[in-house]
């Protein structure tokens, strides 16, 4: 039963494959070429023959008729007209007198032999009648069984005829010509059929072939080879196709070193103050639980560690909001020299207690536009960073500056710098400069979460970093009016 499914598989899969159905196409437009071809030969070539036999005669008769008064128009010009076209031809006059003749049919024509046609008087008649002057006919030759065509033309006008022009022209039997050129068609046919089913093996060969390749490597990337490269060589589509398939696929192995590295560090970060919790707690239930002091010493490590969990957990829903899309901006204006200064408010203990020094600076009052509590986090998450790695001097500098019509916010620390080369990488998540240790505040995702946010409000932003000298992270907003009275 699974060999039978298989079977059925692969059989839908080869007959629903680009190259099958580019191959069908191919077959289809060259049947039908050659089916059009056919039946235009067969419905057409009488017809077509006719009338163009007729238009002949038409154009012999006008030339015949507009040159016969001249002088260099002679009876050899007629005979080699009459030979050229073998045709029969008779002038005669308005009594019927014959001026001229020319039999190519030794008198089996229906103008020189008449035949069962009528006579020539019948004929002359009709071209009287006529609203033109002209008259065609048609009928057997019973001595030959062909059928002929006479054509009658009035010289001069109905009131004075000056003479008649009678053309008479043999309608060759198609049946033999039918007949050679069916089969020349027949043998074209097949030779055209099987030059078309070949060009069209070879140009769905041409066709398939970069698609074929792209998705083996596409399966390859499916099964979790993120180095594989895809060839899409041969088309500009295909090319192009190939290209965005080879950045999805860095962007996907990004994805799955940055879900490795995020795994490890989550991992790391969260096992470090669960471990110290449960140890205090166990400290707390064997050792110190009858030492208040003691006791409290344990609990505020406990309350410190999960206070670093929770900040932990709500840094990464906060990055996962923000890179979902799912968190929305409430835009307000603002002072920002007032914010910057409302918000290092909250850095007095931090100043007191271990000795940071922060120095703010704003140039003048300016307003922007902002989402505050996402602008509070910008400038909470960059001067936590900046303590982590101000060095020994412990100085961190924040400023605003009016700079090219915008207002420049920068935080500035006093560390070893970063190197040119990590420059890049800095905004990553989870990213940590090896030579530097984090010492007081931080989860490790502040620089993603600000980036983030940069990202959704459209500010500029980026960093400046001198090794040794330290490290100033910037970006950029559009200074706007204040708000009027009823706003």
């Amino acid at each position: 039963m699974r060999a039978d499914n298989k079977k059925k598989s692969s059989l839908y899969s080869a007959l629903h494959s680009v190259r099958f159905t580019v191959w069908i196409y191919f077959a289809i437009f060259i049947t039908s070429i050659l089916l059009l071809i056919w039946i235009y030969f067969v419905a057409s070539l009488e017809p077509v023959y006719r009338r163009m036999k007729t238009e002949d005669i038409n154009s012999i008769a006008d030339y015949i008729f507009n040159r016969w008064s001249e002088e260099d128009f002679t009876e050899a010009t007629l005979d080699k007209l009459a030979h050229d076209n073998e045709m029969c031809v008779l002038i005669q006059d308005s009594y019927g007198v014959t001026v001229y003749s020319y039999d190519t049919m030794a008198k089996n024509c229906l103008i020189h032999g008449m035949g069962n046609f009528g006579n020539l008087a019948r004929c002359r008649q009709l071209a009287l009648e006529s609203e033109n002057g002209v008259y065609y006919g048609e009928a057997e030759n019973t001595r030959f069984g062909t059928n002929m065509l006479i054509f009658v033309k009035l010289i001069g006008t109905k009131e004075e005829p000056a003479g008649f022009l009678f053309l008479n022209s043999s309608l060759e039997p198609l049946d033999s010509t039918m007949s050679i050129l069916s089969r020349q068609m027949f043998q074209i046919s097949i030779s055209m059929l099987i030059l078309g089913f070949g060009i069209s093996i070879f140009m769905t060969r041409l066709i398939a072939t970069p698609i074929t390749r792209i998705t083996r490597s596409a399966e390859k990337l499916a099964q979790g080879d993120f180095n594989v490269k895809f060839n899409g060589k041969g088309y500009t589509e295909t090319e192009k196709l190939a290209d965005t398939l080879n950045y999805a696929s860095n962007e996907i192995t990004k994805v799955d070193t940055m879900r490795r590295d995020l795994m490890a560090n989550i991992s790391h970060d969260l096992r470090t103050p669960l471990t110290m919790v449960k140890a205090y707690a166990e400290m707390i239930r064997d050792l110190s639980g009858d030492d208040p002091e003691k006791r409290e010493e344990h609990l505020g490590i406990i309350i410190d560690e999960s206070d670093r969990l929770a900040s932990l957990v709500n840094d990464i829903m906060d990055l996962t909001k923000l890179e979902s899309g799912a968190s929305e901006l409430h835009l307000e204006k603002f002072c920002i020299g007032d914010r910057l200064r409302q918000i290092m408010t909250r850095y007095n203990l931090l100043s007191e207690r271990d000795g940071y020094k922060f120095y703010l600076s704003a140039d003048k009052d300016i307003w922007a536009e902002a989402d505050l509590i996402k602008f509070d986090q910008v400038i909470y998450n960059l001067v936590n960073n900046a303590v982590n790695y101000s060095g020994e001097s412990k100085e961190i500098y924040i400023m605003q500056i009016v700079k090219d019509g915008k207002a420049e916010i920068s935080v500035t620390d006093t560390g070893n710098g970063i190197d040119k080369e990590l420059m890049p990488l800095i905004f990553d998540r989870y990213y940590r400069a090896e030579k530097h240790k984090r010492e007081v505040i931080g989860t490790g995702l502040g620089l993603s979460i600000v980036k983030q946010i940069f990202i959704m409000h459209g500010f500029p932003f980026g960093v400046r970093s001198d090794e040794g000298v330290g490290s100033s992270f910037w970006f950029d907003m559009n200074i706007c009016e204040p708000p009027s009275d009823g706003e």
